[in-house]
């Protein structure tokens, strides 16, 4: 077997062999199309992670593709790999991609550290943008001692049309409301964990009592006054 791989991908074999799903030499991609999937071979943790990771995707309504095939060209990733397309660049679609390396800030001297990244091309980016336009910045910062809950707000305020953002730095009210304020947030939703809320407008500080249930109704009716 592996006498029948490309030079590059027999010295892969030895250095990092999930590189020679990636290869483009015909007799590679002969032998990777017969390889077992590597989600699949998923076990024990791992396994759970991914499953957590999907879960997430398909809670917020991200549409997604698996390709066991995808990978990244450096050791020190680990886990979910990840590449973002747009379909209206026509064959050259991504536009960005990264993933998990959870061991490289200990592999570097430090403490073991949990670790994401990416990289994109602002070329890309821009020909998208055309298609696009994204907001300059959010409607709403949702401020919430729950990640839980707040994720499910976030998500529900982003199905009304409403650019909405949360911490995802696991800050204390105080610098949540600080992140919120840097976010150029027109308002701040503060979801308490008894389930109650308040709607403050940041500008001027104004605050009151709203129904969660009601939030989406009350900043379109606020946007619109």
């Amino acid at each position: 077997l592996k006498q029948g791989l490309s030079e590059d991908s027999q010295r892969r074999l030895v250095t990092n062999p999930l590189r020679i799903l990636d290869s483009k030499a015909p007799q590679d991609r002969e032998l990777a199309a017969g390889a077992p999937s590597v989600v699949e071979l998923l076990e024990g943790e791992d396994a759970e992670h991914f499953a957590a990771v999907r879960r997430l995707l398909d809670a917020a309504g991200v549409p997604y593709r698996l390709d066991p095939a995808l990978v990244r060209g450096l050791d020190y990733y680990t886990r979910t790999v990840f590449e973002f397309t747009c379909d209206s660049l026509g064959a050259q679609s991504g536009v960005g991609g990264g993933g998990r390396y959870d061991g490289l800030v200990e592999m570097l001297g430090g403490p073991p550290t949990p670790a994401i990244g990416w990289a994109a091309g602002v070329e890309r980016i821009l020909l998208a943008m055309a298609e696009t336009p994204p907001w300059a910045r959010p409607e709403v910062f949702v401020v919430c001692g729950d990640g839980d809950a707040a994720f499910d707000l976030t998500l529900e305020l982003r199905r009304h049309r409403i650019s909405a953002q949360f911490d995802l730095a696991g800050r204390a009210f105080k610098g949540q409301m600080k992140q919120a304020d840097r976010s150029g947030a027109r308002f701040a939703v503060i979801l308490e964990l008894d389930g109650s809320a308040k709607l403050r407008e940041m500008e001027s500080g104004d605050q009151r009592e709203v129904d969660p249930a009601e939030l989406p109704a009350v900043v379109i009716a606020a946007r619109e006054a």
